[in-house]
């Protein structure tokens, strides 16, 4: 089996005592259960992210270098009830095993252990639909209030207002950019004017102050 530990932030890792903790609780499962851990991964991290580790360890169980994965509670396994679904679901293909030093076996050679699982793929499912349902419902509601959705235009009013503006006033779009950095004004995104943006910007708003051909 190879073991798997996890802590959710940096700080826990540096101090060692959460992974040092886990180690030493599955090498007493493994003393106690009877299999060997041919190795132990771990990952650290905040947040519901990829995991490199588990990724690892999991690829490692498919090419058949161990029987499967031992880990402290289920929880620690997934980076989200889907994604333990998931998971749970191939171990169950690959004729694997599944170990939580909290809770005991789960899979043992493919096969259910834990009479709970089946539930727990049940409310995988749910989740999922859940999810789905209320995204769709999210962006309906949004609609109908007159939201604007997908990523905002970069830049308008004022500063729109004032680029054209100087375009009509002869200006041009690269000297629109330079005095509209000049004056403190910046991007959507906080960034500098540059003259595509500009151009963009205009084009949106008032295009027939463009120069004619393009930039200008």
């Amino acid at each position: 089996m190879i073991g798997y530990m996890r802590v959710s932030t940096s700080g826990q890792e540096a101090n060692g005592h959460s992974l040092a903790g886990q180690r030493a609780r599955l090498a007493d499962a493994a003393a106690r259960e009877g299999f060997v851990l041919v190795d132990v991964v771990q990952d650290v991290e905040s947040g519901a992210k990829q995991r490199d580790g588990l990724d690892a360890a999991w690829a490692r169980v498919k090419a058949g270098e161990a029987e499967g994965i031992a880990f402290l509670r289920l929880d620690r396994l997934g980076r989200s009830l889907a994604a333990l679904a998931s998971l749970v679901a191939e171990a169950r293909d690959l004729g694997a095993s599944l170990y939580a030093v909290e809770g005991g076996w789960q899979l043992r050679h493919g096969q259910d252990v834990n009479g709970a699982l089946p539930v727990l793929m049940g409310v995988a499912e749910m989740e999922r639909a859940m999810i789905s349902r209320r995204t769709k419902e999210g962006l309906a509601a949004a609609r109908a209030k007159g939201v604007t959705l997908g990523r905002p235009a970069e830049n308008g009013g004022e500063v729109a207002g004032l680029a054209a503006q100087w375009r009509r006033e002869g200006l041009t779009i690269a000297g629109i950019a330079g005095r509209l950095n000049s004056e403190g004004h910046r991007t959507a995104r906080g960034c500098e004017f540059g003259t595509c943006t500009v151009y963009k910007m205009i084009r949106r708003t008032d295009p027939e102050a463009l120069p004619v051909g393009g930039l200008g």
